[in-house]
This record gives structure tokens, C-alpha cells and sequence, in this order.
């Protein structure tokens, strides 16, 4: 059961990657609500997948992972909690509201870009260090983009 919760869970995390790059990344789909809900909506079936995941296999983690795997559900909750603040600042639709919607959705994209690097890398079996670098190198890569989007909507 682990495993088809954290397949599902993937699945859901890369549909709202591909959904959120388009949101804020290509002028056709940026004020698009149908890709915003789908968007939303996979970000939250992500977390609870995560969830169920972690629930399932609770006796199974070691004292470290019993300390990890909460810490990762905490971010995916306040990912949610971005997520829901980009859809108040496109409701609301009010000065500037452009630059606060891509720093939201970007959040959560350089979230799960960090998360699919990580535990990526770790699953591969790449030294601890190399995956660091590259979640670093991610995470500016992730920044220049997120800056590079709202300086095309500004």
C-alpha cells in the first residue's frame, strides 16, 4: 500500500509542477482557472497522499524518518497555504497582483523541484553531497526563474 500512496503521490506533485509552470511561465495560460484548480487540486491530493503514506508505514520509519517525514508533510501543508494565497491574489485581482501570484506559485515550484531532486537523487543512490549541490544549484536555478517570470508579467 506504501508504495502505490507514494507512486500516486509523485504523480500528483509532478501534474502540479507541469500545471504551475505553465500558470506562470506562458502568457496563454496565466489567468487560465481550469489549470489554476488543476494546479490547487494536485497539491492537495499530493499532501494527503503523503499522508496516507507516512500513516501507513508509521511503525516501519526509523526515530530520523519519524522526525523527516512530518517535517516533509509540514511543507507540503504550507505549500497548500501558498497555493491558497495565489488563488486569493488571483480572485482578488488587485494592484500588482500579478507579482504576488507567481511568488506564490513559485514557491511551491521550487518546493517541488527541491523534492524531486532530493529524494530523486537519494533513491539513485548519488552520494549525499552531489545531491546537495544539485538542490542547491535548483534552488537558484528555481529563483532566476521565478525572477525571470515576474519581471515578464510586471
Amino acid at each position: 500500500m506504501h508504495g502505490i500512496l507514494i507512486l500516486l503521490h509523485a504523480v500528483t506533485a509532478t501534474l502540479a509542477f507541469l500545471a504551475g509552470c505553465l500558470l506562470i511561465i506562458s502568457p496563454k495560460y496565466f489567468s487560465s482557472r481550469s489549470l489554476f484548480y488543476l494546479y490547487l487540486w494536485s497539491l492537495v491530493a499530493m499532501a494527503l497522499l503523503l499522508t496516507g503514506a507516512i500513516v501507513v508505514s508509521w511503525g516501519e520509519y526509523s526515530d530520523v524518518e519519524q522526525i523527516v517525514f512530518p517535517g516533509l508533510l509540514g511543507l507540503a501543508l504550507f505549500m497548500l497555504f501558498r497555493a491558497w494565497g495565489a488563488g486569493v491574489v488571483f480572485a482578488a485581482q488587485q494592484n500588482d497582483w500579478k507579482l504576488g501570484y507567481v511568488e506564490h506559485i513559485g514557491f511551491t515550484l521550487i518546493s517541488l523541484l527541491e523534492g524531486f531532486i532530493i529524494v530523486g537523487g537519494l533513491d539513485l543512490g548519488f552520494p549525499g553531497w552531489l545531491v546537495a549541490i544539485v538542490a542547491i544549484m535548483g534552488l537558484y536555478a528555481g529563483r532566476w526563474l521565478i525572477g525571470f517570470a515576474k519581471r515578464r508579467v510586471a
